[in-house]
This record gives structure tokens, sequence and C-alpha cells, in this order.
């Protein structure tokens, strides 16, 4: 299997929910199309410095976390609004170098409900984990 691609829009969490809310015109939600790599072992999605500044998304604090070569300091922004196809996810966005492809990581393919199928390559929709209420755990 090769590497999953999707096109991914990313948003300004706080811009959208002015626009979802009625305060903002659609057109100046900031917002970014991206072609983006599906990365299940990734925890947030990450997109280069560059599309963080045009986004206008706030620096909220530096974290350790682990890449393929080892620990590192990550920067970590928020809120953005993760869109593919017909559904959202709102989380924090990790910042990577200028030039780099954006990741989607589980965050938000869980808060979307889209599972990776290892056979075809490919995102299959499904519904989102939700956690039963109705029984006492």
């Amino acid at each position: 299997m090769g590497h999953i691609k999707v096109v991914a829009v990313f948003y300004n969490a706080i811009d959208y929910a002015r626009w979802v809310q009625g305060e903002f015109p659609e057109a100046d939600v900031r917002r970014s199309e991206v072609e983006s790599l599906v990365d299940t072992s990734a925890t947030y999605p990450a997109l280069p410095e560059d599309l963080i500044r045009e986004l206008r998304l706030t620096f909220l604090k530096e974290a350790n976390g682990e890449v393929v070569s080892g620990p590192v300091k990550l920067r970590l922004y928020g809120l953005a609004i993760v869109q593919i196809e017909d559904r959202i996810a709102g989380c924090p966005v990790i910042g990577g170098p200028e030039g780099t492809m954006s990741v989607i990581g589980a965050v938000a393919l869980e808060q979307m409900g889209f599972r990776v199928d290892l056979v075809t390559g490919k995102l299959i929709k499904g519904l989102p984990f939700m956690l039963n209420l109705t029984r006492p755990i």
C-alpha cells in the first residue's frame, strides 16, 4: 500500500464559529485547501508554519513530542477546523517546517469517523467514536 493522501480544508476556528453564528461572512473565513498525508500514527494534524501564519492560528505552547528521529519540541497551535469531504473536526495543529506536506492525524480522523482501509488505501466513512451514556459505565 502506498501513502494515503486527501484534500483537506483547514479553517481558522474562530472565524468559522463566527460564520456559523451569523456574525461573519463566509467569504472572510480564513481557510486553506491543501493536499494532506493521512498518518494514523500522528496524533494531531500538522501544517507548515507559513500556512499557520496565513490562517492566523494562535500559538498555544511548545510541547514534547516524538518524530521518526526521536524526541523533539513541537509548536502547538489552535484551534483549527479540519474538513475532509463533508465532515469536520476541531483540534489543535502542530507547526511543521515551511514547504512540508500537511498531515491529518488520528484525532481528526476519529472525530470525523474515518478509518483507513489498508487494502484499498482509502478512507472509509464510519460513525465517530462516541460514548454511550444510556448505560452505567
